[in-house]
């Protein structure tokens, strides 16, 4: 009994050049949008950064991690009732999307407020902070559930 023979087989290549320059133009086209989105879309900034920290710790109820980012007077003022009391409310709101600077200008250096959009609503917190940036006073409020 003979095995039949295969023959291989014959590929073609695409014989549309147009739609060949169609999809080198579309890729182009994607790299320019990223290397545009990279340059001029939103950074979070050192203070963005602190305000999600400390709001995803009053979240989680993490006094430590809250007292961390407090300065040496404010950190012994912070309990787990204040942490606590804000967790009950920051919590049921979701992840944090997104924490936007928003300080007016002429606003003092040390002084900063942010709006936080969550999953469930958007809350408006404002801190000050001290040269290290440790937080001297911070406060938020709920804007919208």
């Amino acid at each position: 009994m003979s095995m039949p023979t295969i023959s291989p087989r014959r590929t073609t290549t695409a014989s549309n050049p147009r739609g060949r320059q169609l999809l080198i133009v579309l890729v182009v086209v994607l790299v320019v949008f990223e290397a545009l989105k990279l340059m001029f879309g939103h950074h979070e900034n050192k203070f963005e950064k602190l305000a999600y920290n400390v709001t995803a710790a009053l979240q989680n109820n993490n006094l430590d991690e809250v007292k961390k980012y407090q300065n040496a007077e404010t950190a012994t003022m912070i309990n787990r009732g204040i942490v606590g009391r804000a967790a009950d409310r920051l919590a049921p709101l979701g992840k944090i999307k997104t924490v936007k600077e928003t300080t007016p200008s002429g606003s003092p250096d040390q002084i900063h407020e942010f709006t936080v959009a969550f999953d469930k609503g958007t809350v408006h917190e404002k801190m000050k902070v001290d040269p290290e940036l440790k937080i001297v006073h911070f406060e938020y409020n709920r804007v919208s559930p």
